[in-house]
């Protein structure tokens, strides 16, 4: 397990085509938390800053490599005009040009004991908002169908059972949020879990170019996998300390 203390916009450290799963989550942009981060209010540009670690997710990645990315879209009140800022949409936009071929999506919707967060004019029409209780996880691939050897002993060994197929393909996950984060923006070992084992194989090697606290590399780890992970030396190390720093 690998983790480097740098941005992901130059990773010169992994080799072309030697990583088989992405498994990530960027700062979503126009988030007010993540302003200091991007260093400017603006949506488009925001998104261009992502631009250089998504080419070189697409260079790293092998053929038929598997990008799962985490993202929500934002909503946002900037002099005085209140909106949603679609950040699914223009992440695979931009994938999209760089040649990943997007798959279906997951919505997650994050299980919670509060009650609806309506925002508007009570029970009146017609200027509600609709509360936002879903992210998505962005599913591209690169190039066609990964190849394996007939009646490969490692892709059977890494098999799923029935029940846990018939769970993970549904496009809805109802799976409630990591503890604290609000703060750390980590998300729950759950997600990275099942998309490792729906993406990869005993022994592949997971990259997450937005490491942050690290739970997709102790997942991956967990489960016989390789780990490569990309965070900024300022953020939050917390359960760094169980990974060998590179």
């Amino acid at each position: 397990m690998t983790v480097y203390h740098k941005s992901s916009s130059n990773m010169s450290e992994i080799n072309d085509e030697s990583i088989h799963l992405i498994v990530t989550s960027p700062p979503y942009p126009m988030i007010s938390k993540w302003d200091s981060h991007y260093g400017i209010v603006d949506f488009e540009i925001q998104h261009h800053r992502l631009l250089a670690t998504w080419i070189e997710c697409y260079r790293v990645l092998i053929h038929g490599g598997i990008a799962c990315i985490n993202i929500g879209d934002a909503t946002r009140s900037i002099d005085g005009e209140f909106q949603c800022y679609p950040n699914y949409a223009q992440m695979i936009m931009m994938l999209k040009k760089l040649q990943f071929i997007p798959l279906i999506p997951i919505l997650w919707k994050k299980i919670s004991n509060r009650p609806n967060a309506f925002l508007g004019s009570g029970f009146l029409p017609p200027n509600g908002y609709i509360s936002q209780d879903c992210e998505y996880i962005a599913i591209l691939r690169k190039g066609t169908l990964r190849k394996f050897p007939p009646k490969d002993p490692i892709r059977y060994e890494s098999a799923f059972t029935k029940e846990e197929r018939d769970l993970w393909f549904r496009q809805l996950w109802e799976i409630p949020g990591a503890k604290g984060a609000k703060k750390d923006s980590s998300f729950p070992e759950e997600i990275p879990y099942r998309l490792i084992r729906m993406y990869s194989v005993i022994g592949d090697t997971v990259l997450d170019p937005f490491a942050g606290t690290g739970t997709t590399g102790i997942v991956a780890e967990r489960i016989k996998r390789n780990y490569i992970g990309y965070t900024l030396p300022e953020s939050n190390k917390k359960n760094l300390v169980r990974q060998r720093i590179q």
